[in-house]
């Protein structure tokens, strides 16, 4: 517990919303032109590889961070 001078109101003891700040994705996922930003219904972020839907050798949600994968290209990731 945090003790501070001025009431809270509800809801802002969070962090900032990752709206605001895109995260910077470990591992070569962050780095792919396959990977894709998924937000779910309550803003959790997660990265989708779009290599999945085709190839059943690649994670649809793939754990963090890849240090190794035969699908990586070189890109940007879509949001």
């Amino acid at each position: 517990m945090t003790v501070t001078d001025e009431p809270r109101e509800p809801g802002r003891d969070r962090a900032p919303s990752s709206a605001t700040a895109p995260p910077s994705w470990p591992g070569l996922c962050g780095r792919c032109r396959h990977a894709r930003t998924v937000t779910s219904a309550r803003g959790s972020r997660f990265l989708r590889c779009e290599l999945a839907a085709h190839d059943a050798r690649y994670a649809k949600y793939p754990a963090l961070p890849v240090g190794r994968c035969e699908g990586h290209a070189p890109g940007e990731v879509s949001r």
